[in-house]
């Protein structure tokens, strides 16, 4: 009976050292990876800050016309136009565009 609970009570510490050891372990890790991820952060401010002012994207809101050459919609502010038949046409690239003019 007492070798039982002393072997109960040597399981319970192993338990909890093995628990804190690999706790420690984890906290390493995650202490690690916090630096890694805050130096790739300041890095990449710095290389930002540093380069050319980009270019703002495209726009993706507006309304969407058709190509008249192929079919593609094209947001109509970056879309080429022309005029066809006293009509405004637009097309979605210069080769389009060319080839309506082709055509």
């Amino acid at each position: 009976m007492v070798r039982a609970l002393l072997y109960a009570l040597i399981s319970i510490v192993a338990i909890s050292f093995l628990r804190m050891v690999i706790g420690i372990i984890g906290k390493g890790f995650s202490d690690l990876m916090k630096e890694e991820t805050e130096a790739s952060r300041a890095e990449r401010q710095a290389s930002s800050a540093s380069s050319q002012a980009k270019a703002p994207p495209p726009p993706t809101r507006g309304e969407l016309k058709a190509c008249r050459t192929c079919g593609t919609y094209v947001v109509a502010s970056r879309a080429l136009t022309g005029a066809v038949k006293g009509e405004t046409a637009y097309y979605c690239s210069a080769e389009c565009k060319a080839k309506n003019a082709a055509a």
